[in-house]
């Protein structure tokens, strides 16, 4: 096929050879490139994807840690002291006597729920209660390295009240408002709980 440029304007004639030298440059370009990554990656092999820089002024980010280091030595005095309590057979009256007299000290709040696990599962009220509120987000005592967890605070709470505590009812209305809060505020967990509350 013969193309005749007579008749038009030489600047006419020289767009078009720019226009078809710009498409076969980037057709031969793109050829390559598409040949050096498929030789790049061998059979069986995925190419590893193109991670994007972050922008300069950001830190990378650093995932947090599930939970908080304690803050003391793992064999801390109090916790052996416990440990021991429990390997000679304390009753529950004693553990959460033992919970409550624990001197303050960084890792008393875990010593003492080592305690007063034993004893509210022993059937022991009080020690119920006390376990309630170290799941209690509402509570403002130390709770160590417990995570709060209200789901499982309603639940001590419940065995406190069926065991007695009236005191128990107190901190079920406040859990219940500050779920309440939560829910409104589109908390899954919370709307759950809320679900099973009865």
């Amino acid at each position: 096929m013969k193309y005749n440029f007579e008749g038009q304007e030489p600047r006419t004639h020289r767009w078009i050879l720019i226009t078809v030298a710009i498409v076969i440059t980037v057709v031969v370009g793109a050829y390559f490139a598409w040949r050096g990554i498929r030789q790049a990656v061998t059979p069986g092999e995925m190419a590893e994807p193109t991670k994007l820089p972050r922008m300069a002024s950001l830190p990378p980010k650093q995932e947090a840690p599930m939970h908080a280091p304690p803050p003391y030595k793992p064999d801390a005095p109090l916790l052996e002291q416990v440990r021991k309590a429990m390997r000679e057979g304390i009753d529950p009256q004693a553990a959460v006597v033992l919970a409550k007299s624990l001197p303050q000290k960084p890792e008393r709040a875990d010593a003492a729920f080592i305690l007063l696990e034993y004893a509210a599962e022993s059937g022991h009220a009080e020690a119920a209660l006390i376990m309630a509120q170290y799941f209690d987000p509402t509570s403002i005592d130390d709770s160590g390295t417990i995570i709060k967890d209200p789901a499982t605070a309603y639940e001590w709470y419940q065995v406190a009240l069926s065991g007695g505590q009236p005191e128990a009812q107190n901190h079920l209305s406040d859990l219940r408002h500050w779920l309440q809060k939560e829910a409104a505020q589109g908390s899954r967990e919370a709307q759950e709980v809320l679900t099973n509350w009865q």
